[in-house]
């Protein structure tokens, strides 16, 4: 993995962060997001809202593993510094959970049984 840059964020291109536990994911989840129309994306294995706010993305990959201790409030910190998509990968299906993040700004969270094509949706926003 690369470390992120302040000159990575480039004018008039879509940018997207995957904060990822599992390296082995990363290329996946980045032909994804390329396929979506993002052309830069930058990896992180662990999450800080300061990091992500200084990326600018206009989306977030989110593994719930690589949240820390508070994917919650993670969540609710990039979505109030930024109009950024946020999709949660969970590795449950825990519907209190799912409602809690969805009220502090997940706007998809993808459990266990999610493929590729819910995640493109997800990222779409579709």
């Amino acid at each position: 993995m690369r470390k992120m840059r302040q000159t990575d964020t480039l004018v008039g291109h879509r940018t997207a962060a995957i904060v990822q536990a599992q390296p082995l994911m990363v290329p996946f989840l980045r032909d994804v997001l390329r396929c979506t129309g993002h052309s830069h994306v930058v990896t992180h294995r662990c999450a800080s809202a300061k990091r992500l706010r200084r990326a600018k993305p206009d989306v977030v990959i989110l593994d719930i593993e690589a949240a820390n201790a508070e994917p919650l409030a993670l969540i609710r910190s990039i979505k109030l510094n930024a109009p950024t998509r946020i999709v949660v990968i969970a590795g449950h299906d825990d519907p209190v959970w799912n409602a809690l993040a969805r009220a502090v700004g997940a706007d998809a969270i993808l459990g266990p049984s999610a493929d590729r094509q819910d995640l493109v949706a997800a990222v779409r926003g579709a």
